[in-house]
């Protein structure tokens, strides 16, 4: 890759990450283009060089943070562990960084309604790989039987990130306990996984 592109890159992604706090506390559908511009302090052309439309501004500063998040969470997953214990580390690792994510709120706001679902959809992608790959250990292992480690890699995480999300659906507090052992018992089943597999998960 040649130093332009390199520069073209970094610039494009130090914008990205401006682009996703001004989302986050104005609202996707509050914040134009124009708002972008005058909140960055640079020029219509130099935005249109980075990005061609409000919805390539969103999608470029989801990408960047998922990849970010994803990061976080592969830190978790060290060699040599077996599969359970990686599953195990991966799915506490990403509870923990949204949990004490102080923007949750404003990502759940009814003003970033849009943002939310691009980023639910970002997350399942950036990360149904490497849970693919945790299971697909599993099968090597014995310990889980699945014929299709990245189809269901997509589900777990549709039903972690989007079932399981308190705010979006207005859980009761006291409901989540029963929702989370649902959860488990979904996972035991769909990896094909013994009882106590997921015996952590509280």
């Amino acid at each position: 890759m040649s130093r332009t592109n390199i520069n073209f890159n970094n610039k494009r992604t130090e914008l990205a990450n401006k682009i996703w706090d001004i989302f986050i506390a104005n609202g996707y559908e509050n914040t134009t283009l124009a708002f972008i511009i005058n909140k960055l302090g640079i020029s219509k052309g130099a935005l249109y060089h980075y990005f061609s439309s409000k919805e390539e501004c969103a999608d470029a500063a989801i990408e960047n943070r998922v990849a970010f998040f994803s990061n976080e969470v592969l830190k978790e997953s060290e060699e040599g562990l077996n599969s359970i214990e990686r599953l195990k580390k991966i799915l506490l690792a990403g509870i923990k960084i949204t949990s004490v994510n102080e923007q949750v709120k404003e990502i759940n706001s009814p003003s970033n309604k849009i943002f939310h679902q691009k980023l639910m959809v970002a997350i399942i992608k950036y990360f149904a790989p490497i849970y693919a790959d945790i299971i697909s250990q599993g099968n090597e292992e014995g310990v889980f039987k699945v014929k299709y480690p990245l189809e269901t890699a997509e589900i777990i995480l549709t039903l972690s990130h989007f079932y399981l999300d308190e705010d979006l659906f207005k859980w009761k507090k006291e409901d989540m306990s029963l929702k989370l052992t649902a959860f488990k018992e979904t996972l035991i089943k769909i990896l094909d996984a013994d009882e106590d597999t997921f015996d952590f998960i509280k």
